[in-house]
């Protein structure tokens, strides 16, 4: 290497000369006694050899090995070469008889730093040795500084792909999970933390434990906040915005304003050693949190499950590699910045949908809940169809992008009730409650008149003297009130939506036909033509045109929801909402699709939400059915060609209908063919 690292690197020569203990190998015959006094004075340590083959130079110092050149072999001054390679820092000075040029250019060596001629005078001797280690520190720093340029060329592209990945992602987990898992890949690093900068309205910030990785040992994950100061080697990161490479974590110098806690460590028999801890820095340069890297190994497949296995294989983050995880580590705080924006975009989307919600159940307290269930309902079922890997469903798997778009489908499939009539959402019998009160007075009024009527006749013929007459007509009197509580009696009835007794239908004709005549004189039905109408409903409690307003519902939701800008994963959503009360046959509304034009999540959230309604025990007009009754019903569904006969086969064969809380512990067993 030509060119000499810049000198405030941590790669320069002179902080390797201050890093590295200084080692001088001599030959046991060579004495430097002499000098052995300055020597230590430089912190050059001494160490003698015998024979230059058992030269071992120590890769965590500086080596200078003092050579005989007039009694060494000029081959085992070669294979020093590949004893040191480039990985041990070292360097020779040959000690020869002058005139030996010939001989010193046959043994040349590339780690040959310099002679001094015999016999050895102090001052080339010293000047010798100082130029050699000074070369000893510049091949180690240009070997680094090489080293460090491979390893940044090597991971660039690496770092692209871990970007655009990082970009991709948007589930806040999985990212943490990722950001983790790659910036251990780079580094080899046994395990990892990744803390989130907090901060209060008052401008209190702390750092909350978001996510651990470990390859040695198992720990029990559970997120807690600490302070985000200076006494922690997190805190110091998050507040200073300096990266730390420290090669021990048990030996941090003294002075320093960050200290490590050994307590962890302690109690689940883990050694943290080497540790590069990195700032996670957004595009504002604000610090959004810290990426902790701990104990850097030779290879990921090397485990640490006890503090002599870290002692034996941690090795320091190396320096190049830092850089990496620092850009990294930027790259990831703005996918995770955006990440979290996304995140807060949905909740918000998610509060609005909810409140959506609430807003119509408020409107129509009979049904509430009726949303949330049958939204639970068809997201179980939709998962239990991703799980069939046979029959006609088999290639249907649904992403959670999709999961999530049937989600809100389901929540704001019945949102267009905002636009029917609040009395006809809330109507829980065939008449509205004033108008049965209309009905309860007529009758009153019309009591009132056949008693009046009798009365009168019944003074005259008591007048009379016609006692036996007037007995009569009082056990005639109460013979016709008691006719008319039973006519009331059979409104009230009637009112009440459920299956009609046999002949009722014909009485309520019937009492179609009857007058009374009042106070004025002017005859009046007994009940209106539209009273009667409503209480022969034979199905239900609403009319026709209130049946039509509440199927008007479905339009409604849907030229609600299509008006909202949805992005492209949940563009689905209009068209489910629009397609809940389709039935397969064309039998089904608004739109009276047939079952190729129905999309099959609603035609999932068609057999839920049916389900729903029959169990729903929120209905005042109707009892909620039981699950054996409830499933009967779809299957007669099934056979009318309303509902899809697999998804049918699948909500029951997978239980779906347990996501409900009433049915949670209840299984549907098919009954007992009849012989």
């Amino acid at each position: 290497m030509n060119q000499e690292p810049p000198s405030d690197s941590s790669n320069s020569m002179e902080s390797i000369e201050r890093e590295f203990p200084k080692l001088l190998h001599h030959p046991f015959d060579l004495s430097l006694d002499e000098w052995k006094d300055s020597l230590a004075e430089g912190g050059i340590s001494l160490k003698e050899f015998t024979s230059i083959k058992k030269i071992r130079p120590d890769s965590k110092s500086l080596n200078i090995i003092i050579v005989d050149g007039d009694s060494s072999d000029g081959d085992e001054i070669r294979a020093l070469d590949e004893v040191c390679g480039e990985e041990i820092p070292a360097a020779i000075v040959l000690v020869e008889t002058p005139g030996n040029g010939a001989r010193r250019d046959e043994d040349s060596s590339s780690l040959l730093a310099g002679f001094v001629p015999k016999p050895i005078a102090t001052e080339p001797f010293q000047i010798s040795i100082r130029a050699a280690f000074r070369q000893t520190a510049y091949r180690l720093a240009a070997h680094r500084e090489e080293n460090h340029r491979t390893i940044i060329s090597r991971n660039l592209e690496n770092l692209t792909q871990i970007g655009i990945a990082l970009s991709a992602e948007q589930n806040n987990h999985r990212l943490l999970d990722m950001i983790l898992t790659r910036s251990r890949e780079l580094t080899n690093a046994d395990a990892g933390s990744l803390y989130l900068v907090e901060e209060t309205p008052e401008g209190e910030r702390s750092l909350r434990f978001k996510h651990t990785q470990n390859d040695s040992k198992t720990i029990p994950f559970k997120e807690f906040v600490m302070p985000a100061t200076k006494a922690s080697i997190s805190g110091y990161v998050a507040v200073t915005g300096e990266s730390l490479n420290i090669s021990d974590v048990y030996q941090i110098p003294k002075g320093v304003e960050y200290g490590f806690n050994q307590s962890f460590d302690q109690s689940v028999g883990y050694r943290s050693m080497s540790m590069l801890v990195v700032p996670m820095t957004d595009h504002k340069n604000e610090i959004t949190g810290v990426l902790q890297l701990i104990n850097a190994k030779q290879s990921p497949d090397i485990l640490l499950p006890d503090p002599a296995s870290a002692d034996e294989n941690v090795i320091p983050f190396d320096p190049a590699i830092q850089q990496i995880i620092q850009s990294l580590a930027s790259q990831a705080a703005v996918a995770l910045e955006n990440s979290m924006l996304l995140e807060s975009i949905e909740r918000t989307f998610e509060g609005f949908v909810k409140a959506s919600v609430q807003a119509i159940e408020q409107r129509d307290p009979i049904t509430s809940g009726h949303s949330e269930r049958v939204t639970d309902l068809t997201c179980g079922l939709a998962e239990a169809v991703s799980k069939i890997k046979t029959g006609r469903y088999a290639d249907v798997e649904y992403t959670e992008e999709q999961m999530k778009e049937l989600r809100y489908a389901g929540l704001l499939h019945d949102f267009g009730k905002i636009g029917v009539r609040e009395s006809v959402l809330v109507k829980a019998n065939k008449l509205y409650p004033l108008e049965l009160e209309v009905v309860k007075n007529r009758f009153a009024t019309i009591k009132r008149s056949i008693q009046s009527e009798y009365q009168e006749k019944m003074i005259h013929l008591a007048l009379g003297g016609n006692k036996d007459k007037v007995k009569t007509l009082q056990a005639e009197l109460e013979q016709r009130l008691e006719e008319t509580g039973n006519l009331i009696d059979l409104v009230l009835r009637s009112d009440i939506p459920s299956m009609m007794p046999e002949g009722e239908f014909d009485e309520l004709l019937k009492l179609g036909e009857l007058t009374y005549t009042d106070i004025d004189g002017t005859e009046h039905p007994y009940l209106t033509q539209y009273e009667l109408n409503c209480l022969t409903i034979q199905r239900g409690n609403l009319t026709e045109s209130e049946f039509s307003e509440i199927q008007s519902h479905v339009s409604h939701s849907y030229n609600f929801v299509v008006q909202i800008p949805w992005i492209k994963e949940l563009r689905g959503i209009p068209e489910i909402a629009y397609g809940h009360h389709e039935k397969l046959n064309g039998e089904g509304y608004p739109r009276k699709l047939h079952e190729e034009e129905i999309v099959l999540q609603a035609r999932m959230m068609c057999v839920c939400d049916i389900f729903d309604a029959l169990t729903a025990s929120d209905r005042p007009y109707k009892k909620a059915a039981p699950l054996e009754k409830a499933i009967q019903i779809l299957k007669f569904e099934v056979k009318d060609n309303h509902l899809c006969p697999e998804l049918v086969d699948i909500f029951i064969k997978d239980k779906v209908y347990q996501v409900v809380e009433v049915f949670v512990d209840q299984e549907y067993e098919e009954p007992e063919p009849k012989s």
